[in-house]
């Protein structure tokens, strides 16, 4: 970019300048938060950038001032954000098949449904908003070129002319590509898919946006305690509840996860670990949790 040094300098001087780590110390002590060990501190900050860490602290201001509710510690904030941290690595996880399951869903049905299925994705013959469509392949064609060095990329490159099967091309597709796949597809297919997991089109289009709005904040990093989610997924009749929080996407994440087992045995048991190993750090409402929320979420 060619910006006049004038503009530069303007544009610098209108922001806050860098801090030192001694500085950014003496920042939070002079904002009320308790400091027990500045050398433990010091290393935390080293390794968790400060503005990351103010993010936390933002809901524990003294309303109208910039100085912190009185007895909180350095130490506490850090304890909320390894629960985050390690909360985060099991929605992970369980994302990570939640997508799988979603690609493997949508791929097959779209092949088996659509007149020469294994590559008709590519055209818009199928398709009513050709528009929309078009912009979805240039995102498609650009997600292949951004995983050329695949080896399944390179197979069907060198073997296919570079032609890739739905089933193969889904493979790069982000949650954000399969949440506007699934929107193109006739009626008939979507309500095929939505089946499959036991919910309505229109759930099913609601529930897509929902787990692709998480996976952003999870992979982000976006604060995960105390955040407040203004999307609102849809609900089935047996648990209609609504807490603004991460729980929403969570409960979607239970409808959306075909492995049952591995929801309730592994995810639910990792979640109710961690709940008990910071259970006098955080508090789960804060993050949307009910008391009863392992029996809400486990599916038997």
């Amino acid at each position: 970019m060619n910006v006049n040094e004038n503009v530069i300098k303007f544009i610098s001087s209108q922001l806050k300048k860098p801090t030192t780590f001694d500085k950014q110390i003496e920042i939070l002590k002079n904002r009320n938060l308790i400091i027990e060990n500045e050398d433990f501190a010091k290393k935390i900050l080293k390794r968790i950038n400060y503005y990351y860490i103010t993010g936390y602290l933002y809901n524990f201001k003294e309303v109208g001032t910039d100085c912190y509710i009185e007895n909180l510690t350095f130490n506490y904030i850090y304890r909320i954000i390894k629960f985050d941290m390690r909360l985060r690595s099991i929605f992970l996880y369980a994302m990570e098949m939640i997508e799988r399951n979603l690609k493997t869903t949508i791929a097959y049905h779209f092949s088996h449904n659509y007149s020469e299925g294994n590559i008709s994705y590519l055209y818009d013959r199928d398709f009513n908003d050709k528009k929309k469509h078009s912009t979805f392949i240039q995102y498609v064609n650009k997600n292949i070129e951004n995983n050329e060095d695949l080896p399944f990329i390179q197979h069907h490159k060198v073997n296919y002319q570079g032609y890739y099967p739905i089933w193969v091309a889904i493979e790069v597709f982000t949650l954000g590509n399969l949440e506007n796949f699934y929107s193109l597809l006739n009626t008939k297919v979507q309500k095929i898919i939505a089946r499959e997991y036991g919910c309505s089109k229109a759930q099913m289009e609601n529930w897509i946006e929902s787990v692709r709005r998480f996976r952003n904040m999870l992979a982000h990093d976006t604060r995960l305690y105390n955040s407040r989610v203004i999307f609102t997924p849809l609900k089935k009749k047996e648990c209609n509840i609504t807490t603004n929080k991460i729980f929403d996407y969570v409960l979607v994440m239970k409808h959306l996860m075909l492995d049952k087992e591995e929801w309730d045995n592994r995810v639910i048991l990792d979640i109710k670990n961690i709940f008990e190993e910071f259970k006098t750090d955080i508090d789960i409402k804060c993050i949307g949790f009910p008391e009863n929320w392992e029996e809400i979420l486990k599916n038997n």
